[in-house]
């Protein structure tokens, strides 16, 4: 305000003349040429954080991590860093080590693998379409105790990515299963896209939500789910 900033330090109101460049010196100095690269990656990184925060919350919004947006962002940049082909500014997913974004956890004080106690198998069947999750081999979660012979359910969904078009997300529920029974019942489990994605980078997604019947009614608990990234393809 007026050239001055106004903030606060360790609960102290400060003030101070307004520092740094301008906008318009930001916009068109060759000096900052480099800071407006990095700032291009990282708005690349912020937009593809949202769209996988989105399409996460239509199944698994209520115990999603608080800080999952950041955490994303960062994880996403690291991705673009990668791209050996674009120069700063102008880097694209699709080209990034996107490795960094298998195991990733959505939720804050659960992970997927020391819930389940091994990740299942993700593989491409039809490129850029069909893909089937294996749970064959794996064996009676550790929860099983701990959860006090809840019942659970375990979500699939498929995510495909790009910084250029809207995400595009498909995902079911599996049946019902006690407490005491392993993944492993459900066998190899299909999931696949309405038309073929191409030049995308596709999440496997995995997830597992506690659940209780009431008069009938089956009501999510918000406590000790966990979901996470099982693989990725492009």
């Amino acid at each position: 305000m007026g050239g001055l900033d106004f903030y606060q330090s360790e609960g102290v109101d400060m003030v101070r003349n307004k520092t740094g460049p301008t906008t318009k010196q930001f916009k068109n100095s060759k000096a900052f040429e480099r800071s407006r690269q990095a700032s291009n990656d990282f708005g690349t990184a912020g937009s593809l954080a949202g769209k996988l925060k989105h399409a996460i919350i239509y199944m698994y919004g209520k115990t999603l991590n608080p800080h999952i947006n950041s955490k994303l962002t960062g994880i996403f940049s690291s991705v673009l860093a990668k791209d050996p082909i674009h120069q700063r500014g102008e880097r694209k997913l699709f080209y990034g080590d996107v490795s960094k974004l298998v195991g990733v956890n959505f939720t804050a004080n659960t992970n997927l693998r020391s819930t389940l106690g091994r990740l299942p198998v993700l593989s491409e069947k039809e490129k850029g379409k069909s893909f089937h999750f294996d749970f064959g081999g794996m064996h009676t979660p550790p929860f099983s105790e701990a959860a006090g012979h809840r019942l659970y359910q375990v979500i699939l969904a498929l995510v495909s990515l790009s910084e250029d078009a809207e995400h595009v997300v498909v995902w079911q529920e599996s049946e019902i299963l006690e407490a005491g029974q392993s993944p492993a019942v459900l066998g190899e489990m299909e999931l696949s896209f309405a038309t073929t994605q191409s030049q995308k980078v596709i999440l496997g997604i995995v997830g597992i939500k506690f659940i209780d019947i009431v008069n009938g009614q089956t009501y999510s608990l918000k406590e000790s789910g966990a979901i996470g990234v099982v693989g990725c393809f492009k």
